[in-house]
């Protein structure tokens, strides 16, 4: 009965997928398998946003830890280049905090090789205090990495990324 009831919302969402991502690297034959994988699946997936077109794999212990670029999932884009995607909107949900980096930026994501720099505009306000193994939801876009944020640990990912996400204090919420 939930399948049919999803049939249609794979086609409007498989539809829309195509026609409005400006990145081809995903073929509309791939979409389809991948929605109709999320689909019969079941509660091992979490879709990226309301189009439910690309999933992405729950931990098995957690029903969150989602990082998303508009409605993609940003895990897999974290490896590269993020520079094309300035200044898209970034969303975490139930992110792990992997680690401080000074005293208004931290490490987001699943691991050390899936992370990303988040830094905070704390707009006078007081800093939040966060400790690795926190779990935290923001929302923010990502920004052009100059040479140098000040952070601790910035290292070759943040140059390899060229971007990091800028939160507003008021954006953020700790778990």
């Amino acid at each position: 009965m939930t399948l049919v009831r999803l049939a249609p919302l794979a086609l409007v969402a498989l539809l829309a997928a195509s026609c409005g991502d400006k990145d081809k690297s995903a073929s509309p034959a791939t979409t389809a398998s991948t929605t109709t994988s999320a689909v019969t699946t079941g509660p091992s997936a979490v879709t990226t946003g309301p189009s439910g077109a690309k999933p992405i794999p729950a931990l098995p212990s957690s029903k969150g830890n989602k990082l998303l670029l508009g409605t993609r999932d940003l895990y897999p884009l974290l490896a590269g280049s993020l520079s094309q995607y300035v200044p898209q909107q970034v969303r975490g949900t139930s992110v792990n905090v992997i680690q401080i980096a000074g005293t208004d930026s931290f490490w987001a994501g699943r691991n050390a090789g899936r992370r990303i720099l988040v830094k905070l505009n704390l707009k006078g306000g007081k800093t939040p205090v966060l400790k690795a193994g926190q779990q935290v939801d923001f929302v923010g876009h990502l920004a052009k990495a100059p040479a140098s944020l000040g952070a601790k640990s910035e290292g070759p990912l943040l140059q390899k990324q060229g971007a990091y996400v800028i939160v507003s204090v008021g954006d953020l919420s700790l778990h």
